[in-house]
């Protein structure tokens, strides 16, 4: 069932390209994660990211990219298979906002609204930026979809 007005169209689009394109970066992230099961590519990105002027300016970034090319293969398989997974839920929920299904609606709540905790947590944390951007985000894209799911019942 498609619904409602042009401009409530539009920032529904939106939502539903932010949640395509997130589904696009987590199916690349997998591919990486299995690539890197090769020894000689994971020496390869060891080596670029050592190169890299972020990774050697902060080294977070440097600590996590090397714990994660230590990691073991079952540890990269399973990163791969959850990164694969969330994509798979991203290009549902993406695919149903654009087509205006209110089953999307619903699940995008749900599944939004699971992860507000953690990410007040990491924020809690270290707060930086991103996160708090991140974060305003999703409580928008929950609130904008509770309001559109109320407005359609009252109608």
């Amino acid at each position: 069932m498609t619904r409602r007005s042009e401009s409530g169209s539009r920032v529904l689009a939106a939502i539903a390209v932010f949640r395509l394109a997130k589904a696009v970066l987590l199916v690349l992230v997998g591919f990486a994660a299995l690539r890197l099961l090769n020894p000689r590519v994971d020496a390869t990105v060891a080596r670029w990211v050592g190169e890299l002027p972020f990774a050697t300016e902060h080294r977070s970034i440097g600590a996590a990219v090397a714990k994660f090319l230590s990691a073991s293969k079952d540890s990269k398989e399973l990163a791969a298979g959850i990164a694969f997974g969330y994509a798979a839920l991203f290009a549902v929920e993406g695919v149903g906002l654009w087509l205006g299904r209110l089953w999307a609606e619903y699940l995008t709540i749900i599944a939004t609204s699971s992860f507000i905790p953690f990410e007040i947590y990491e924020i809690v944390q270290r707060h930086t930026i991103i996160r708090i951007a991140v974060l305003l985000a999703n409580v928008f894209i929950v609130g904008y979809l509770v309001w559109r799911v109320r407005a359609a019942r009252a109608s």
